[in-house]
């Protein structure tokens, strides 16, 4: 039931929630002190791309803990504990003197905070709107995605102006104070609380909503996890093979610099696009039948993608491509909230994530190991295109989990 004026209007909670996650995502501006870092003490690039990829594998760390606290101890908590050892972590990292001072203070420190603090804003949104589950939820991840866009620039004009350790410096204390308000309005609805005038739809009426609140190994036993996970894997991997190789791809393909760093902010636009447009899309056709399309998608996609010739080509791919990898990022968390209930929705989708923190690791490596084997992209986009046929096919055979007999 409808808990009446005294509950703040829920739009806030998304307000609040989306301008951390915009904080948050902002690790993924790491690319912005690569080379400042390498001027400085004479690093090579392999050497100072570990603290990103300490920091992917840290977000993804981050998620699954993070979502088991919070469904213990409520949001609020978890997440002013994430904007403090993320705020604290970016700031701390203007005293690196040594890689293992970056990799602790960056790639541990703010990749785990990142992850814990992003699990409260994208469970909090899905609780005050089982209404609009998918469009919320595209538009938490979306300041997620958008924070390395926007923060990323702005890092690089602070660069320019005051170098990379006032950069740090100014960035946390920024970080500190959004982040630490935005906390203040991560409070889950009262239990049995729902829209006025709502109910929830009918099998076959739009997207399934579950009966049964689900345990994570209770999760992980269920077929519809056991297709979910692979078909989540596959599909992010077949992404991030490409997204992770864009740039470069584009100026071995013929295409300027600029038309490649063009292409690569395409790509990043229509990856905002795809999180609220399929994430609406499935609130209206289910979740399931828009993964589907999406990967089909990217599965035509990538086949075609190698033999661009022209901008125009290359933008519509690149916006395309972006479109249907954000999708994913906003659908999959929607669907295990519709599948498996969201009392345990941190602790459930921060299993589930651990699909997108493998495909973190191993797409863009393979992409990168298949350009060394080959010398050339072809085989990488051909590769990438199979697994998201794959996941295609898989993802389609999902089905809602039986609620378990009472015993």
């Amino acid at each position: 039931m409808s808990h009446g004026p005294r509950v703040m209007n829920r739009w806030f909670r998304v307000a609040g929630g989306g301008a951390m996650n915009l904080c948050f995502g902002s690790a993924y501006a790491w690319s912005v002190f690569l080379q400042p870092l390498q001027a400085e003490f004479g690093w090579t690039r392999a050497q100072v791309s570990v603290a990103f990829t300490l920091c992917i594998a840290c977000i993804a760390a981050g998620v699954l803990i993070g979502g088991r606290w919070q469904d213990r101890k409520g949001p609020a908590l978890v997440g002013l504990t994430g904007a403090l050892l993320f705020s604290g972590g970016m700031f701390l990292a203007r005293f690196t003197d040594s890689l293992w001072w970056l990799y602790v203070f960056y790639g541990i420190m703010v990749g785990f905070a990142s992850g814990v603090g992003s699990t409260g804003p994208l469970a909090v949104g899905m609780k005050w709107f089982p209404d609009k589950r998918g469009l919320v939820t595209g538009l938490m991840v979306m300041g997620y995605g958008a924070g390395g866009a926007l923060i990323a620039p702005l890092a690089g004009l602070l660069i320019h102006w005051y170098g990379w350790r006032q950069t740090f410096a100014i960035l946390g204390i920024g970080f500190f104070v959004v982040t630490t308000a935005g906390s203040l309005f991560l409070r889950n609805p009262p239990e049995g609380w729902r829209p006025a005038g709502w109910t929830p739809p009918k099998p076959g009426e739009g997207a399934f909503r579950t009966i049964h609140d689900y345990a994570p190994l209770e999760m992980m036993r269920t077929g519809t996890f056991l297709r979910m996970w692979p078909a989540y894997a596959l599909g992010t991997t077949a992404g991030l093979m490409i997204i992770g190789h864009l740039a470069a791809f584009a100026q071995g393909a013929g295409f300027s610099r600029p038309d490649a760093a063009v292409a690569v902010g395409i790509l990043a636009i229509g990856n905002g696009f795809g999180r609220i447009g399929s994430g609406w899309l499935s609130d209206h056709i289910g979740r399931t039948k828009t993964l589907a399309s999406v990967m089909a998608v990217t599965a035509v996609l990538l086949l075609f993608a190698a033999a661009v010739s022209t901008r125009l080509e290359l933008f519509c791919t690149s916006f395309l491509i972006g479109y249907c990898f954000g999708s994913q990022l906003s659908v999959f968390p929607s669907a295990t909230a519709d599948f498996f209930g969201v009392r345990n929705l941190g602790n459930n989708y921060g299993v589930v994530v651990t699909a997108w923190g493998t495909a973190g690791i191993i797409g863009p490596m393979l992409g990168g190991w298949l350009f060394d084997a080959t010398n050339s992209y072809t085989s990488a986009f051909r590769i990438a295109a199979l697994l998201a046929l794959v996941a295609a096919v898989l993802v389609s055979t999902v089905r809602p989990p039986k609620a378990p007999s009472p015993r």
